[in-house]
């Protein structure tokens, strides 16, 4: 199973379609496949400037494109159902067993509020998730009704993420 794969997965863009509408409908910013395939790119960036192998730079590729479809079942724990559905969906394809089990942790892992970067892909993946804020994630709204994710994403009119390979951070 490849990334090229994953975001043609009719089940994961479903998932994704609905979860939208359900943010949508809280006012929450942007978390389409656009949000995702960035989150993806970022991570495979992250792993590719420290120099690790294309085997695990393309599973971050892959977790970063499917760790938000749990917020088509719900935004509060959504990082736990998500790595629930896309270990469900990974079952059901050719890739090894080691391997889904490090995206499904990476996804799991991604908040926040209660989540750990226990290994590269993981880590790559907070970094990544967190490091997209641009204006266009912002809904249309009045800005009196903006949320802490609102006001940051607003803000900002200009970002990049800088990787040290020297110092490693």
């Amino acid at each position: 199973m490849k990334y090229s794969d994953i975001v043609q997965n009719e089940e994961i863009n479903e998932y994704y379609k609905r979860g939208g509408a359900i943010l949508d409908a809280l006012g929450y910013t942007d978390h389409s496949t656009v949000h995702t395939r960035l989150v993806a790119e970022k991570a495979s960036d992250i792993l590719k400037a420290f120099g690790y192998d294309k085997e695990t730079i393309e599973l971050a590729k892959i977790a970063g494109f499917m760790h938000d479809i749990g917020n088509a079942i719900n935004r509060h724990h959504h990082a736990e159902y998500g790595a629930l559905l896309a270990n469900e969906i990974l079952k059901e394809t050719d890739m090894d067993l080691s391997d889904r089990v490090r995206i499904v942790s990476a996804i799991a892992n991604h908040d926040e509020s209660d989540g750990v970067a226990a290994d590269p892909i993981s880590a790559a993946l907070i970094i990544a998730d967190k490091s997209d804020v641009r204006r266009s994630r912002v809904h249309e709204k009045d800005p009196i009704l903006f949320d802490i994710h609102d006001r940051v994403n607003h803000a900002v009119t200009k970002t990049r993420l800088k990787c040290d390979q020297e110092e490693r951070v």
